[in-house]
């Protein structure tokens, strides 16, 4: 009877067996295609990221590009001494630029500036004209898509860069065209002047981005030397015009998972059930892990990697929602005397500084507000269900909060902070407009004095029209 036993369930045991084992190895035929998935999905993610944070870099330059003076004293009447103050000395004590190239409307170098700390570093002791040289395709770009004539109104900024390797030196190189904001001024002729940027990329580049994007065992080199199993995305030109490569190791989730559960599969018999217990937890495991790398790579796309806050990237999706919801207050802002504490104390105090100003904010703004760092010290806020006095009230707060001293690295530092107050009701404007009017009631806000608050609507008691044109003109 034991035998007969043996012999009705042996056959069921062994065929359970090798259908659990079948079902355990299924996962196998997957693994080059979900790896590959996953590699591709990182490389978009990776191109993606290294865009917007060059697209940061060129807008941040639009406070020197688009501006009435500029075109009056670069294109109208040549000015020496304002280029030198407003371009050069400006440019590069407010930024991380260290070298600056302004070119006339026939692309002839009418001004430049290098840092002293770089001057003797390999790509700037070449000196201005090998760095236009190098920024030739750029410029082409351009002159390619230069307005003629100018359209009206404030016009979206121009510029295109690339990142160029000189050894172990890295160089954002960023070709910015000058346009004038309200038309105070105008170019002479059909062209514009140009400036011509470069910014040093601290370190090399594979630690810049690797740690930046979280890759692993990340090299740069040329296209030809990166080895097929490496992810890799275009980044950069060598001086003679070679495409470097930015290449890691991509994550392997189903390799990983297979090589993981091959012991497993290897002693399937009695612990089958506990093996795939196993085998579904660690592939829940490994997904998770794919799904929070995944997370914090998109969260670096969207936020600021200083102060944490959401960026420009994030601007028009919020508004939108925002605004279908009900009336929107926006509110623009700037530090009064950040630039003074950048010079005096340098770039690491500016950034402790900006990190206290994020806090700040943070804490006075209700949970449904929206906070965003549009670069340098500028910042927007979005404050849904808010009628424009209660708008005031809280950015009226805000400043005073700002301005309360504060103790850095052992120094006691005091900044401000001015406001521009726009009103949208549901559907009525565009994000860009509406930023543009809470911009110009910040300008007016600034006019006035240090702390001020203005509404877009109420700029005319402090001011004319003409007024402020000028006032803009001349910021």
């Amino acid at each position: 009877m034991r035998f007969l036993h043996i012999r009705l369930l042996g056959p069921a045991i062994v065929g359970i067996a090798l259908f659990i084992a079948a079902m355990a190895t299924f996962p196998y035929y997957g693994v080059k295609r979900i790896d590959a998935e996953t590699r591709r999905t990182q490389e978009m993610l990776v191109e993606r990221n290294i865009s917007l944070w060059i697209s940061d870099v060129e807008f941040s330059l639009t406070a020197w590009t688009i501006w009435d003076e500029a075109i009056a004293k670069l294109d109208n009447s040549f000015d020496q001494e304002w280029a030198d103050r407003n371009i050069g000395a400006s440019l590069i004590g407010t930024s991380r630029t260290r070298s600056a190239v302004v070119l006339d409307s026939h692309d002839a170098i009418i001004y430049s500036r290098t840092d002293n700390t770089v001057k003797d570093k390999p790509f700037f002791a070449r000196g201005p004209a090998a760095m236009v040289k190098d920024a030739s395709e750029l410029l082409t770009a351009i002159r390619s898509r230069e307005p003629r004539p100018a359209k009206p109104g404030i016009p979206s900024p121009l510029a295109t860069s690339r990142i160029e390797v000189m050894g172990d030196e890295a160089v954002l190189l960023t070709v910015s065209l000058f346009q004038p904001d309200f038309g105070t001024f105008k170019p002479k002729g059909n062209r514009a002047p140009v400036l011509i940027t470069a910014m040093p990329i601290g370190g090399t580049l594979q630690d810049f981005f690797g740690k930046r994007f979280l890759l692993n065992n990340a090299q740069i080199g040329p296209l030809p030397t990166v080895s097929p199993d490496r992810a890799r995305a275009e980044i950069a030109v060598g001086t003679q015009g070679e495409i470097e490569v930015l290449s890691w190791l991509p994550p392997t989730p189903a390799s990983d998972f297979v090589w993981q559960s091959l012991p497993l599969i290897l002693t399937v018999g009695l612990v089958l059930v506990a093996g795939a217990a196993l085998m579904i937890h660690m592939t829940q495991t490994a997904a998770q892990m794919l799904m929070n790398r995944e997370r914090q790579m998109r969260h670096a796309a969207t936020h600021d990697f200083l102060t944490g806050l959401s960026n420009r990237s994030l601007l028009e999706a919020e508004f939108s929602t925002l605004t279908k919801k009900g009336p929107l207050m926006i509110a623009c802002l700037d530090l009064d005397g950040f630039k003074a504490v950048n010079d005096t104390c340098g770039h690491a105090m500016g950034d402790e500084l900006l990190k206290v100003v994020a806090t700040r904010l943070r804490a006075g703004v209700r949970p449904q507000d929206r906070i965003f760092r549009l670069g340098g010290d500028e910042f927007a806020i979005m404050m849904p269900g808010l009628s424009a006095a209660e708008a005031a009230e809280i950015c009226q707060q805000l400043a005073t909060s700002l301005s309360a001293k504060v103790l850095l690295l052992g120094q006691e530092i005091a900044i401000g902070a001015s406001f521009g107050i726009s009103e949208v009701s549901r559907g009525e404007t565009s994000c860009e407009a509406a930023l543009k009017g809470a911009d110009a009631a910040l300008y007016c806000a600034k006019s006035i004095a240090r702390g001020a608050v203005v509404i877009e609507s109420d700029m005319d008691k402090y001011k004319t029209g003409s007024q402020a044109l000028k006032m803009v003109a001349h910021r």
